[in-house]
């Protein structure tokens, strides 16, 4: 039935009956059908993933197994998939109602808004069930399911609207409906600071706990979204909920590519040996027990001619890191440049939120966590998070430059290419260029101003160096350290000075002094190989570079 030539890269397809009707590829997640139809006592899911790892393709693909508008039709589009052997989940296959709908293009800004974009998708998703206009009934959800279909129902019969359509549909059909809502906190997400927040909060909650909550109508139904926010704040009353999120163990394969799926992957389009650089760009996540890689920017790197690029972090979606950066506290900052710099710390994550604390205290690591941009390792009772990855790792240069009014990271790049060189002119020229260009003057207002600019200028290095602040080296504590992780790259020491003096010959004084300091306190012991040793004076946006190569083995 399906094409027998290589494969199209579905990009931006999430639908599966389209990717399986035309052949394209598709890795294998029927498994999902079999683990949710396993939860028998289970009438409610949550599942919660970062954005573009699969949670619309697989509701899709939930759809089209049990919906029975397919019957006839479905069965085909799981030849030669996992679940086409299991003969006791196929005969589930096409025998329910199922109302599908997403909630990903719904306006966070203004609540009238939100309604009338939210009836608007309601009358949508009655039109797929225009035939019990024609039912031949005297049960009163015939009169609300004219109301929703015709786009006229008011705010409280908008709450009950997945109910009363489940409600129509199971007493149409004789058997129950299953409800598949798709990013369920889109609206939440982008309403977050605003005040409209409380009242799409709790518009959302009425409507999830009228559809999920007694609903004898119910077969079951699977919420999916990137944040578990908190049961008070939208599940509340659902004590059947069932949760998955990215630390659950259930369902971890279910959702981004194995290492297995990757590696069929690579080598069904002929490049095996783009492994390692996938493995650096689109690795690191863990999900569950599982290793997992991004799937959108797999799929786009194999379209792209196997060219690797920030294919996740270009799309839409990075609003919630940069809200979070702009709030961070000192400390939430000093720890956000540590992981930009490869560096790992250790905390308690907790799954669910509740909105008011999302950008406060250890929160703000749960929100990353369940979004994506941290991989989270369990360690006795916390977890050791990590940057994932070279994609992820950019988007956190580009959102903590922007807190510093940074455009790119370009200018950072010049700035280490140049002390890479040794050469101390191009150096002072990269500097100004970076300060007088991109760096407002009340963001260096201290020295510690300076050495947290340059420690995030260093994020830009990929993965070429691991830098740290403040830490112990030789006899004392060194500014800046960067231990090269590329043999053909020196080491780079930085002990900085400031000064208020307008006078050349004192910044060149104190250059010198901050060199010698690092000679004589060696920060630099223990570094096998080159090292380029910079004793930095700022003077303003301006600086006088002092730089001794010394070599150890």
């Amino acid at each position: 039935m399906f094409l027998k030539s290589m494969r199209d890269v579905p990009i931006g397809n999430d639908d599966f009956k389209s990717i399986r009707e035309n052949g394209g590829y598709y890795v294998d997640k029927t498994k999902l059908i079999a683990e949710i139809l396993s939860k028998k006592n289970t009438k409610a899911f949550l599942i919660a993933r970062p954005r573009r790892f699969g949670k619309t393709l697989n509701l899709s693909m939930l759809d089209a197994f049990f919906n029975l508008r397919y019957k006839g039709r479905g069965e085909h589009w799981f030849d030669g998939l996992r679940i086409s052997s299991n003969e006791a989940v196929m005969s589930a296959a096409n025998g329910s109602p199922v109302i599908f709908m997403s909630m990903k293009d719904l306006d966070g800004n203004d609540f009238t808004v939100f309604l009338n974009d939210f009836r608007l998708k309601i009358r949508d998703a009655c039109r797929q069930f225009e035939y019990l206009l024609d039912w031949d009934t005297r049960s009163n959800m015939k009169e609300s399911f004219i109301r929703l279909y015709n786009g006229v129902a008011d705010t409280s019969e908008l709450k009950r609207s997945i109910k009363d359509i489940s409600t129509a549909l199971c007493e149409y059909h004789g058997t129950g409906a299953i409800i598949l809502i798709d990013e369920y906190d889109n609206p939440i997400n982008r309403s977050y600071g605003k005040d409209v927040q409380a009242e799409i909060i709790a518009f959302m909650r009425d409507l999830l706990s009228n559809a999920l909550k007694s609903n004898d109508s119910l077969r079951f139904g699977v919420v999916t979204g990137v944040m578990q926010i908190a049961k008070e704040s939208i599940f509340s009353g659902l004590n059947n909920l069932y949760t998955n999120n990215v630390l659950s163990t259930d369902f971890d394969e279910e959702y981004g590519f194995t290492e297995s799926e990757v590696k069929e992957m690579l080598a069904y389009y002929g490049h095996p040996e783009s492994f390692a650089e996938v493995k650096d760009w689109y690795d690191g996540y863990r999900f569950g027990d599982a290793e997992i890689y991004n799937p959108w920017s797999l799929i786009n790197y194999v379209a792209n001619g196997f060219k690797p690029a920030p294919y996740w972090a270009g799309t839409s979606g990075n609003d919630i890191l940069d809200t979070l950066v702009d709030n961070a506290d000192e400390d939430v900052w000093q720890e956000l440049t540590d992981l930009g710099n490869g560096a790992e710390v250790k905390k308690r994550i907790e799954p669910t939120v509740t909105m008011d604390d999302v950008g406060r205290g250890s929160a703000i690591y749960s929100v990353l966590v369940m979004s994506g941009y941290l991989n989270a390792i369990p360690s006795d009772d916390s977890y050791v998070l990590r940057i994932p990855n070279n994609e992820t790792r950019g988007v956190y240069l580009k959102a903590m430059s922007k807190k510093l009014a940074y455009d790119s990271g370009w200018h950072f790049e010049r700035v280490f290419t140049a002390m890479r060189s040794g050469d101390t002119d191009k150096v002072e020229a990269a500097l100004f260029d970076m300060l007088s260009e991109k760096i407002p003057f009340f963001a260096i207002s201290r020295e510690s101003d300076y050495q947290k600019i340059l420690a995030i200028a260093a994020m830009c290095t990929q993965g070429k160096y691991i830098t740290t602040m403040e830490s112990e080296s030789g006899n004392g504590r060194v500014d800046i350290k960067m231990t090269s992780k590329d043999a053909g790259c020196p080491h780079i020491i930085m002990e900085l000075k400031k000064t208020d003096s307008p006078d050349a010959s004192v910044w060149t004084r104190e250059a010198d002094s901050a060199l010698k300091q690092i000679r004589d306190r060696k920060y630099h012991h223990g570094l096998i190989g080159r090292t380029l040793l910079y004793g930095i004076c700022f003077h303003g946006k301006e600086a006088k570079v002092a730089m001794e190569e010394v070599s150890q083995s």
